[in-house]
């Protein structure tokens, strides 16, 4: 599942709360960004980088095999990756490192993406990572949307109104800056079809 879906359904675990660990107070505009394209039997989805891991963990739980080729990155440790893994492998790949950089080939799958973290504080790219999905996996990126359609574009603002951190890490900047909970709202902008749709959730992950 999607962090974002988790969001939406009230599911806040390890993984929503990492997405959330670079970010201070403030507005934060043009998150999750994604643009999706339906056809018969797949769709093609432009996403920004904070999707990019969902992205490969959904291929990862769907595939036996995958080819995957580009960079892992670990707390300041980066590692080239060239392997032919299993998905059981890939998704071990997924949960043990803080962002996973590679491109993967799998039957009924394949997802390109750049190779370089996009530089805090920046617009985001929506054309960071661009995958070929089975129409069945639609519900993961368009789950508030009944009945058919061939575009959506989607992106998402993050207002961060709080930083609650917990008292034993108040003295440790960086232990603090990982394990403080961050609250606000997070607003869902859809354009599907060329309908536009707002929605606001409170969140504190």
């Amino acid at each position: 599942m999607t962090f974002i879906k988790k969001i939406f359904n009230n599911i806040i675990d390890e993984d929503v709360h990492h997405q959330f660990t670079r970010f201070s107070k403030g507005e934060f505009p043009n998150r999750a960004r994604m643009k999706i394209t339906v056809t018969k039997d797949q769709f093609k989805i432009y996403a920004s980088y904070d999707l990019l891991k969902d992205i490969a963990k959904l291929i990862a739980n769907n595939s036996a095999k995958a080819d995957i080729t580009g960079k892992i990155i670990k707390g300041k440790k980066k590692s080239e990756i060239t392997s032919s893994v299993s998905g059981e492998e890939l998704k071990r790949i997924c949960d043990e490192n803080d962002f996973v950089l590679v491109d993967i080939t799998a039957p009924g799958f394949a997802l390109k993406c750049k190779k370089s973290l996009p530089k805090p504080g920046r617009e985001l790219n929506e054309k960071f990572a661009s995958a070929v999905l089975p129409t069945k996996f639609l519900n993961e990126f368009v789950f508030d949307h009944s009945g058919t359609f061939t575009q959506a574009i989607i992106s998402h603002t993050f207002l961060i109104t709080d930083i609650i951190i917990p008292e034993e890490y108040k003295n440790n900047p960086e232990q603090a800056r990982i394990h403080a909970k961050r609250k606000g709202t997070i607003t869902r902008i859809l354009d599907v079809d060329g309908k536009h749709e707002e929605k606001t959730i409170d969140i504190t992950a």
